[in-house]
């Protein structure tokens, strides 16, 4: 599958209108690294401003942007860190002496000099939260219109130490989850997690007990067993709003030029991208398709308590419910879209109503339909590119848009390493591919 790496800026993307189908970035963090190329700091980074309203006010330019690019029915992923008002901000357009920083402050690194730090950050008390993330996220929705589906707190249980007696450490980061219109494409089947295997307590079927049972009054009975616990849906659990997935360290070859970073995780793409983009986008109707769960169902009687009077005076009586249909298994047994919903009524008049063409020894439409296309997963921030190794490794077309020249060196790397490939997937790391046998996974403008 192809990785598309490009140099240029996410507020000028080279992009057609409605490209994308799916958008996943980690934007810069206000005033935290002096990104660089060979070591010289560059103009135009996000992050730099002299004060957060300007920060917010290029992020929400950013994403205007960004939503010129991504399709009506596509999601936009968006990954911010928050930061404190306290003498540690760069002076605007105040180099960095060289130092070659952490991407989007994931982890470890050099930050700006000590003697380029400042007071506390005017408008703001001292040593107070800023609350950035959130600052954005209102503005989306109020300059732009976006609708605001989900926040979803990336919780991080290897964050780093804080030197702070006074608060609690912050290990975690928010991730936004914004569309364009109400009904967008979305296959959380995909990614629905098990069931806590908690134990509850059943009944099995009761049965009739003596009048002289003891000296007891005669009724009905059952038994108790704990079974494990499989409430809702069959497939599993909807994940939850709380994502605890820990940083993950990127060991860049030396002759790559570029330092170690602490990368974006593949972990926390991984789930976004198979659950809210397409697996293939139909030639003929355009729309993405969207697994089919299939259920299978036991049909048997169920056995309920109820009231019911008689000569011997009230007593629990046997209500049968017949037809009583349970899940036996769910599975996803294909993919469709607005083609495969036409063909399921493409179906032959028959005495007995409407057969399946498959049914009569014939091709069921169903069978025939048209091919599909890649979907196109974009990160306008693309760094070190893992959103664009994790799209093309799961079939899509990833494409990472950097400023900086060595990033995308870096992304360009790593989008064809085999090792990176077979992390992205959380498989084992392959051998070494003979020299001149590697395949081709990115083009570049």
């Amino acid at each position: 599958m192809t990785a598309i790496v490009l140099q240029g800026d996410a507020r000028h993307l080279p992009l057609p209108d409605g490209c994308a189908d799916l958008v996943v970035t980690s934007p810069p963090y206000f005033g935290l690294r002096s990104y660089t190329d060979g070591g010289e700091h560059y103009a135009g980074q996000i992050g730099s401003e002299a004060t957060p309203a300007e920060y917010i006010a290029a992020l929400v330019e950013c994403t205007r942007e960004w939503v010129r690019v991504l399709k009506p029915s596509g999601s936009m992923f968006i990954n911010l860190g928050d930061k404190y008002s306290s003498p540690q901000g760069p002076r605007t357009g105040r180099k960095s002496d060289g130092l070659l920083s952490t991407r989007n402050g994931h982890g470890g690194g050099p930050k700006w000099p000590t003697s380029e730090r400042t007071d506390a950050i005017a408008g703001f008390r001292e040593k107070s939260l800023l609350g950035l993330p959130w600052r954005y996220a209102l503005a989306c929705m109020d300059q732009l219109g976006l609708i605001l589906r989900a926040e979803v707190i990336w919780a991080k249980p290897n964050g780093l130490p804080e030197s702070v007696t006074d608060r609690v450490r912050r290990a975690h980061e928010q991730v936004f989850h914004f569309t364009r219109q109400p009904r967008y494409y979305a296959a959380v089947d995909e990614i629905r997690e098990p069931h806590e295997a908690r134990p509850q307590r059943r009944f099995t079927a009761m049965k009739p007990t003596s009048l002289n049972n003891h000296d007891r009054v005669g009724g009905w009975q059952g038994m108790a067993r704990d079974e494990p616990a499989n409430d809702g849906h069959p497939l599993g659990k909807l994940p939850g709003s709380v994502w605890s997935i820990p940083s993950a360290p990127l060991v860049v070859p030396p002759e790559v030029g570029v330092d170690h970073f602490a990368a974006f995780p593949p972990a926390l793409v991984r789930p976004i991208i198979l659950g809210w983009s397409p697996p293939g986008i139909c030639t003929a109707c355009g729309e993405g398709r969207r697994p089919v769960v299939v259920a299978e169902f036991d049909t048997q009687g169920r056995t309920t308590n109820g009231p019911k009077n008689d000569a011997r005076g009230t007593v629990g009586a046997l209500h049968m419910a017949a037809s009583i249909r349970s899940v036996r298994s769910t599975t996803i047994t294909g993919y469709a879209c607005m083609c495969s919903e036409r063909a399921c009524r493409r179906c032959v008049e028959t005495d007995a109503g409407l057969v399946c063409q498959a049914d009569l020894g014939g091709v069921c439409a169903k069978n025939a339909l048209p091919p599909t296309r890649p979907a196109v997963v974009l990160d306008p921030f693309g760094g070190t590119g893992t959103t664009a190794l994790v799209a093309t490794t799961h079939g899509r077309i990833g494409i990472g848009v950097d400023l900086s020249a060595d990033y995308c060196r870096l992304a360009r790397w790593r989008v064809r390493d085999p090792g990176e490939r077979a992390r992205a997937r959380d498989m084992p790391k392959p051998p070494p591919i003979p020299p001149g046998m590697e395949p081709l996974f990115e083009m570049e403008a």
